[in-house]
Protein backbone atom coordinates (compact mmCIF):
# COMPACT_ATOMS: atom_id res chain seq x y z
CA UNK A 1 0.00 0.00 0.00
CA UNK A 2 1.55 3.01 -1.56
CA UNK A 3 1.11 6.15 1.19
CA UNK A 4 -0.94 7.86 -1.15
CA UNK A 5 -3.50 5.24 -0.96
CA UNK A 6 -3.91 5.61 2.63
CA UNK A 7 -5.71 8.64 2.60
CA UNK A 8 -4.51 11.90 4.26
CA UNK A 9 -2.93 11.54 7.49
CA UNK A 10 -4.55 12.34 10.68
CA UNK A 11 -2.93 15.06 12.38
CA UNK A 12 -1.58 14.74 15.60
CA UNK A 13 -2.62 16.63 19.10
CA UNK A 14 -0.47 19.81 19.00
CA UNK A 15 1.97 19.78 21.67
CA UNK A 16 0.85 21.73 24.90
CA UNK A 17 3.32 23.20 26.61
CA UNK A 18 2.98 22.11 30.59
CA UNK A 19 1.60 24.21 32.95
CA UNK A 20 3.95 25.52 35.88
CA UNK A 21 2.57 25.21 39.22
CA UNK A 22 4.70 27.43 41.81
CA UNK A 23 3.38 25.45 44.81
CA UNK A 24 3.82 21.65 43.79
CA UNK A 25 7.45 23.30 42.09
CA UNK A 26 8.13 24.63 45.70
CA UNK A 27 7.24 20.95 47.38
CA UNK A 28 8.83 19.31 44.90
CA UNK A 29 11.96 21.23 45.28
CA UNK A 30 12.24 21.02 49.22
CA UNK A 31 11.95 17.22 48.72
CA UNK A 32 14.66 17.36 46.30
CA UNK A 33 17.07 19.18 49.19
CA UNK A 34 15.76 16.85 51.80
CA UNK A 35 16.82 14.26 49.40
CA UNK A 36 19.86 15.45 47.98
CA UNK A 37 21.32 17.17 50.96
CA UNK A 38 20.16 14.96 53.59
CA UNK A 39 18.32 18.35 54.77
CA UNK A 40 15.54 19.08 57.40
CA UNK A 41 12.58 20.53 55.91
CA UNK A 42 11.96 22.52 58.82
CA UNK A 43 15.39 24.64 57.62
CA UNK A 44 14.52 23.69 53.96
CA UNK A 45 11.05 24.96 53.86
CA UNK A 46 11.26 28.77 55.38
CA UNK A 47 13.81 30.22 53.29
CA UNK A 48 12.00 28.85 50.32
CA UNK A 49 8.15 30.13 51.37
CA UNK A 50 10.18 34.00 52.03
CA UNK A 51 11.38 33.98 48.81
CA UNK A 52 8.24 32.89 46.89
CA UNK A 53 6.37 35.45 49.10
CA UNK A 54 8.57 38.31 48.00
CA UNK A 55 8.13 37.43 44.45
CA UNK A 56 6.00 39.81 41.68
CA UNK A 57 3.62 38.53 39.33
CA UNK A 58 1.41 35.28 39.13
CA UNK A 59 4.26 32.68 41.43
CA UNK A 60 4.28 35.20 44.14
CA UNK A 61 2.42 33.28 47.21
CA UNK A 62 -0.26 34.34 49.46
CA UNK A 63 -1.03 32.75 52.97
CA UNK A 64 -3.20 30.10 51.18
CA UNK A 65 -0.53 29.37 48.38
CA UNK A 66 2.10 28.79 51.56
CA UNK A 67 -0.17 26.67 53.84
CA UNK A 68 -0.83 24.38 50.74
CA UNK A 69 3.12 24.37 49.91
CA UNK A 70 3.76 23.21 53.49
CA UNK A 71 1.24 20.60 53.98
CA UNK A 72 2.33 18.75 50.61
CA UNK A 73 5.79 18.74 52.30
CA UNK A 74 5.27 18.31 55.76
CA UNK A 75 2.71 15.59 55.10
CA UNK A 76 4.15 13.76 52.15
CA UNK A 77 7.71 13.33 54.41
CA UNK A 78 5.47 12.52 57.19
CA UNK A 79 3.91 9.61 55.65
CA UNK A 80 6.90 9.05 53.21
CA UNK A 81 6.82 4.86 54.73
CA UNK A 82 3.28 4.25 54.28
CA UNK A 83 3.04 6.12 50.46
CA UNK A 84 6.23 4.21 49.85
CA UNK A 85 4.35 0.99 50.34
CA UNK A 86 1.60 2.21 48.26
CA UNK A 87 4.09 3.13 45.22
CA UNK A 88 5.68 0.02 45.28
CA UNK A 89 2.38 -2.05 44.90
CA UNK A 90 1.63 -0.04 41.62
CA UNK A 91 4.63 -0.18 39.77
CA UNK A 92 6.41 -3.06 38.06
CA UNK A 93 10.10 -2.13 39.57
CA UNK A 94 11.70 -2.53 43.03
CA UNK A 95 11.73 1.41 44.25
CA UNK A 96 15.49 1.41 44.65
CA UNK A 97 15.19 1.41 40.70
CA UNK A 98 12.64 4.37 40.63
CA UNK A 99 14.87 7.75 40.01
CA UNK A 100 14.68 9.88 42.97
CA UNK A 101 13.33 12.82 41.72
CA UNK A 102 10.14 10.88 39.74
CA UNK A 103 9.44 9.27 43.57
CA UNK A 104 9.10 12.25 44.83
CA UNK A 105 7.00 13.49 41.96
CA UNK A 106 4.83 10.53 43.02
CA UNK A 107 5.08 11.09 46.49
CA UNK A 108 3.11 14.59 46.70
CA UNK A 109 0.83 12.64 44.26
CA UNK A 110 0.09 10.10 46.65
CA UNK A 111 -0.07 12.28 49.56
CA UNK A 112 -2.30 14.51 47.73
CA UNK A 113 -4.45 12.01 46.62
CA UNK A 114 -4.92 9.83 50.18
CA UNK A 115 -4.24 12.21 52.42
CA UNK A 116 -5.49 16.08 52.01
CA UNK A 117 -9.04 16.24 50.46
CA UNK A 118 -8.16 17.74 47.21
CA UNK A 119 -10.31 15.91 44.60
CA UNK A 120 -8.89 12.99 42.43
CA UNK A 121 -8.63 14.33 38.95
CA UNK A 122 -6.70 17.69 40.32
CA UNK A 123 -4.42 15.80 42.25
CA UNK A 124 -3.55 13.78 38.95
CA UNK A 125 -3.46 16.07 36.94
CA UNK A 126 -1.26 18.53 38.97
CA UNK A 127 0.48 15.99 39.67
CA UNK A 128 1.29 14.98 35.78
CA UNK A 129 1.73 18.49 35.09
CA UNK A 130 4.54 18.96 37.36
CA UNK A 131 6.14 15.68 35.93
CA UNK A 132 6.21 17.32 32.70
CA UNK A 133 7.89 20.46 34.16
CA UNK A 134 10.78 18.51 36.08
CA UNK A 135 10.96 15.37 34.49
CA UNK A 136 9.59 15.46 31.17
CA UNK A 137 6.42 13.91 28.96
CA UNK A 138 7.91 10.70 29.02
CA UNK A 139 7.80 10.01 32.59
CA UNK A 140 5.10 11.92 33.07
CA UNK A 141 3.34 9.32 31.49
CA UNK A 142 5.01 6.97 34.03
CA UNK A 143 3.44 8.89 36.96
CA UNK A 144 -0.01 9.17 35.76
CA UNK A 145 -0.35 5.88 34.96
CA UNK A 146 0.81 5.06 38.82
CA UNK A 147 -1.37 7.62 39.95
CA UNK A 148 -4.30 6.10 38.35
CA UNK A 149 -4.32 2.77 40.58
CA UNK A 150 -3.46 4.91 43.89
CA UNK A 151 -6.72 6.63 42.93
CA UNK A 152 -8.56 3.29 42.83
CA UNK A 153 -8.63 2.78 46.31
CA UNK A 154 -8.51 5.48 49.51
CA UNK A 155 -5.85 5.64 52.32
CA UNK A 156 -7.67 2.66 54.58
CA UNK A 157 -8.48 0.01 51.67
CA UNK A 158 -3.96 0.71 51.00
CA UNK A 159 -3.47 0.00 54.29
CA UNK A 160 -5.56 -3.15 54.20
CA UNK A 161 -3.40 -4.35 51.23
CA UNK A 162 0.14 -2.92 51.99
CA UNK A 163 0.11 -3.69 55.48
CA UNK A 164 0.86 -7.44 56.63
CA UNK A 165 -1.66 -8.37 58.88
CA UNK A 166 -0.83 -7.49 62.66
CA UNK A 167 -1.35 -11.19 63.78
CA UNK A 168 1.46 -11.97 61.86
CA UNK A 169 4.16 -9.36 61.86
CA UNK A 170 2.69 -7.02 64.66
CA UNK A 171 6.00 -4.69 64.12
CA UNK A 172 5.97 -4.55 59.83
CA UNK A 173 2.28 -3.77 60.16
CA UNK A 174 2.72 -0.96 62.56
CA UNK A 175 5.90 0.44 59.98
CA UNK A 176 3.76 0.40 57.45
CA UNK A 177 0.32 2.10 59.42
CA UNK A 178 1.74 4.62 61.36
CA UNK A 179 5.14 5.16 58.29
CA UNK A 180 8.37 4.34 61.23
CA UNK A 181 11.18 2.70 60.14
CA UNK A 182 10.95 -0.85 61.38
CA UNK A 183 14.22 -0.44 63.61
CA UNK A 184 11.86 2.49 65.41
CA UNK A 185 9.00 -0.13 65.87
CA UNK A 186 11.42 -2.38 66.94
CA UNK A 187 13.22 -0.59 69.42
CA UNK A 188 9.56 0.59 71.17
CA UNK A 189 8.30 -3.48 71.01
CA UNK A 190 11.17 -4.24 72.87
CA UNK A 191 10.77 -1.53 75.64
CA UNK A 192 7.14 -2.40 76.33
CA UNK A 193 8.14 -6.00 76.67
CA UNK A 194 9.16 -7.87 73.88
CA UNK A 195 7.38 -10.13 71.26
CA UNK A 196 5.04 -12.05 71.85
CA UNK A 197 3.62 -8.83 73.61
CA UNK A 198 0.85 -8.65 76.09
CA UNK A 199 -2.36 -6.93 75.04
CA UNK A 200 -1.67 -4.40 77.27
CA UNK A 201 1.57 -3.64 75.62
CA UNK A 202 0.15 -3.92 72.20
CA UNK A 203 -2.32 -1.43 72.13
CA UNK A 204 0.34 0.47 74.11
CA UNK A 205 2.74 0.48 70.90
CA UNK A 206 -0.47 1.35 68.68
CA UNK A 207 -1.10 4.24 70.57
CA UNK A 208 2.96 5.39 71.19
CA UNK A 209 3.41 5.12 67.35
CA UNK A 210 -0.22 6.59 66.75
CA UNK A 211 0.83 10.18 68.59
CA UNK A 212 3.86 10.48 66.87
CA UNK A 213 3.12 9.99 63.32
Amino acid sequence: MTEQSRGPRKPGKPYRRPQKDPVRMLAFEALRAVDERDAYANLVLPPLLRKAREKEGPEKFDARDAALATELVYGTLRRQGTYDAVIAACVDRPLREVDPPVLDVLSLGVHQLLGTRIPTHAAVSASVELARVVLGDGRAKFVNAVLRKVARQDLDAWLEQVAPPYDEDPEDHLAVVHSHPRWVVSALWDALGGAPCSSQASRSCRATLRSTA
